[in-house]
């Protein structure tokens, strides 16, 4: 095994197609996830409503009232990884562990009551309270001070890719030496602003996405989160911690092209897959398939198809995101637990929702489960302001 690779000690997820990593990735091989209307969670002014893919009420309901929804997510799926692979939190309380929470609803300004009683100066005694509180939180160190960790956090906020971008840096925070352990990965929950502002930019659609179908027309957003505890490998091997799989490699560009449109020509993306393969030392025929961002907007998969088409033909493409919904900053932790549970089961979902091969896009995602031999697998986030990111992640037997 080489001796600078992360090794993925824990992981865990929650979102709508199951409340653990066993179960998400159950859903994601039947399909089956909620889907529904936001109800009483979301209080729009649109007339219209649009389907989101939510996380099980139950869920949202024991949410302590001093954590966000957001927070809460990523602490039951870090409680489930730190259980499932048991891991003494003892042991890590006296490491150098870092934690790192890509996130975009959760960093975003979300006290909405003391904006409106602001524009309708009406403010209250408790809005200054509630500001400062919101000044005063970062998701990461929410987390750091709840497991008593004492290394290095930080909160990353790069829209759509701030999940993968998470897993990315935790990576490196391994290799140099920061840390011993770093607990990562994403969450968002899904209140007013993503639920307005995707169906502002009217790429939000009224029925089940269809990612890369010739008939896509938009975006469900979804809710969720990812958590997986990246360890050095001497601290794996004096734990005798065993391995979840292994970061290979991951690449990360910005093309600026426009605040909220993907490249077409997909320049920045196609660098960020190229990194990550330099990183891995591998070739994409070494690649069992690619868990795409396929939002199944229009602009969004187009230019997906074409970094595939040049950089990985006939790699299988799996577009998640039909089971899932658009988790927003937690997306690419989500795929990333996902992409492992699907290597690790030597088996790659269909892609719900796809119905028509479309032309321009050249190719088909998955249409059934389909075996993989292979060991390894890239995937890919794209974001607002252009940001574009690509891991790679091993097989638990990756170094068999």
């Amino acid at each position: 095994m080489n001796s600078q690779r992360s090794i993925i000690a824990a992981s865990g997820c929650l979102c709508a197609c199951g409340t653990t990593k066993e179960k998400c990735f159950e859903g994601a091989l039947s399909g089956s996830a909620r889907f529904c209307l936001p109800s009483h969670r979301v209080q729009s002014a649109y007339t219209d409503r649009y389907p989101v893919f939510l996380v099980e009420d139950s869920y949202v309901q024991s949410c302590p009232s001093k954590q966000s929804l957001s927070l809460h997510f990523f602490l039951t799926a870090a409680r489930e990884a730190f259980q499932e692979a048991g891991i003494d939190l003892a042991v890590l309380q006296r490491r150098r562990v870092g934690v790192l929470v890509g996130t975009s609803v959760d960093a975003s300004f979300h006290c909405l009551q003391v904006y409106q009683n602001w524009r309708r100066s009406t403010p209250l005694p408790t809005d200054a309270a509630e500001l400062a509180h919101y000044f005063n939180s970062s998701t990461a160190q929410a987390v750091s001070r709840y497991f008593g960790f004492t290394g290095p956090f930080q909160t990353i906020v790069t829209a759509c890719a701030s999940g993968t971008d998470a897993i990315g840096l935790a990576d490196s925070w391994i290799k140099q030496g920061i840390c011993d352990a770093v607990l990562c990965g994403g969450t968002d929950e899904i209140n007013l602003i993503p639920y307005d502002g995707f169906i502002r930019l009217l790429i939000a659609s009224k029925e089940r996405c269809r990612p890369f179908s010739k008939d896509r027309n938009g975006i469900n957003i979804g809710e969720g989160a990812a958590a997986l505890l990246l360890v050095s490998p001497a601290l794996a091997k004096e734990q005798a911690w065993k391995a979840q799989g292994y970061v290979l490699g991951y690449g990360n560009s910005c093309d600026g092209y426009h605040p909220t449109a993907p490249d077409p020509t997909a320049k920045g993306l196609k660098k960020a897959i190229l990194q990550a393969l330099q990183e891995a030392q591998l070739s994409s025929n070494q690649l069992a398939f690619v868990n795409a961002h396929g939002t199944a907007s229009q602009a969004n998969d187009a230019a997906e198809a074409v970094a595939f088409n040049e950089l990985l033909p006939q790699v299988p493409v799996w577009g998640s995101k039909g089971v899932t919904g658009h988790t927003l900053g937690a997306a690419g932790a989500v795929e990333a637990v996902l992409t492992l549970q699907a290597l690790n089961h030597h088996l790659v979902p269909a892609t719900t929702g796809f119905q028509l091969q479309d032309e321009q896009i050249g190719f088909s995602p998955t249409l059934k489960n389909i075996s993989i031999q292979n060991r390894a697998a890239v995937s890919t986030s794209l974001a607002f302001g252009g940001c574009n990111a690509a891991l790679i992640l091993g097989a638990e037997n990756y170094y068999d």
